[in-house]
């Protein structure tokens, strides 16, 4: 019941926010609650979810289906690592994510927004070829793979990566990838974007963990692991390594990029921290004012928590959350009132 109408006022938060032609619909597969879809791809499906609507996905105990994105929908979950070990506390009242299967993205989806989901991967459909301007802010994903494979020279143009936590492989070599943005992510696995054709791209303000290896990219402010490094046609300026990267070493002393650190003296470390917040940096680390200025915010830190828009723990949504909740355990007979109290906060 409490967590079922906290998500209620949830969802009334969001209608502030939303254009007036737009709907917000409930998607929750948890067995008797009163929701307007059970499953994503239900809804999707459903004649009268329309582009440019919002579907806001409960967290659930349960994950849910995968689906296909084939129409231009803002996808909203609750977060991740909400709870238990590695988790971060008091920010969600409802602490279960909202995990959700692979996702399939098809030309008819370009211009959708995918925030604060967990567990998936994203695959191309069979008319997956030229989809563009897609955004996916604060979610922890799997990573890109391959559904089919695209025809010679598919583009994708315009994708925003931010402000994510993503523990699979970014495998995006066999299309060309035009004018995107990857910013302030946390990644754990290989990122692949070497497609020679490829133009345009801002990689900035994140950590690396695994290779890199990108084709036409301004990269700066990144924190890179000591694996191999991979940058053709790029500019590169303002980044530190961890230890000695191959391929790295001939950027260093140029641009500020800079090598020979540890992890423990650039991070705060796993000890007493949670899975994404190990990765915040620690006192004294050399990338704090390392970067180079961005926006308004002149010498930011390097990594993913710096800039104008860091890294959120938990991939918080940017909307009014709920994370305390009081609602009494009874009402009595005949009252036509009951007093609730809840704490919200902003999470820009």
């Amino acid at each position: 019941m409490y967590r079922n109408f906290s998500l209620f006022l949830l969802a009334g938060f969001l209608f502030l926010f939303q254009d007036s032609q737009a709907k917000i619909w409930r998607v929750n597969n948890t067995p008797g609650v009163n929701a307007d879809f059970n499953q994503v791809n239900t809804a999707i499906a459903d004649s009268r979810v329309t582009n440019d609507d919002t579907l806001y996905i409960e967290g659930s105990a349960t994950s849910y289906n995968y689906f296909t994105l084939s129409k231009r929908l803002v996808i909203i979950g609750n977060g991740y690592f909400l709870s238990g070990s590695g988790g971060n506390s008091g920010l969600q009242y409802n602490t279960l994510s909202t995990n959700v299967n692979t996702i399939i993205y098809d030309s008819a989806a370009s211009g959708s927004q995918i925030i604060g989901l967990e567990g998936f991967d994203l695959r191309n459909s069979n008319n997956g070829s030229g989809t563009d301007n897609i955004i996916i802010s604060r979610c922890s994903f799997r990573g890109f793979g391959l559904n089919y494979t695209p025809a010679p020279n598919t583009t994708m143009e315009g994708w925003e990566i931010r402000q994510s936590y993503i523990n699979g492989t970014i495998s995006l070599n066999d299309f060309v990838l035009k004018n995107w943005t990857f910013r302030n992510n946390i990644v754990m696995n290989p990122v692949q974007m070497g497609n020679v054709e490829n133009k345009g791209h801002i990689i900035r303000n994140n950590v690396f963990r695994n290779t890199v290896s990108i084709y036409e990219a301004y990269f700066a402010n990144n924190i890179i692991n000591n694996s191999t490094f991979t940058a053709v046609n790029c500019v590169v300026k303002n980044n530190l390594a961890i230890g000695t990267p191959a391929g790295f070493t001939p950027f260093v002393g140029n641009n500020n990029n800079s090598n020979g650190y540890t992890d423990a003296a650039m991070f705060a470390g796993a000890t007493g921290n949670s899975t994404d917040g190990q990765w915040q940096l620690a006192a004294g680390s050399p990338a704090k004012g390392a970067g180079l200025t961005i926006g308004s915010v002149t010498s930011p830190d390097c990594g993913a928590f710096g800039a104008t828009d860091p890294y959120r723990l938990s991939g918080i949504p940017n909307i009014p959350t709920i994370y305390q909740l009081t609602v009494p355990a009874t009402v009595p007979s005949g009252s036509n009132t009951m007093s609730v109290t809840f704490s919200s906060k902003n999470n820009n």
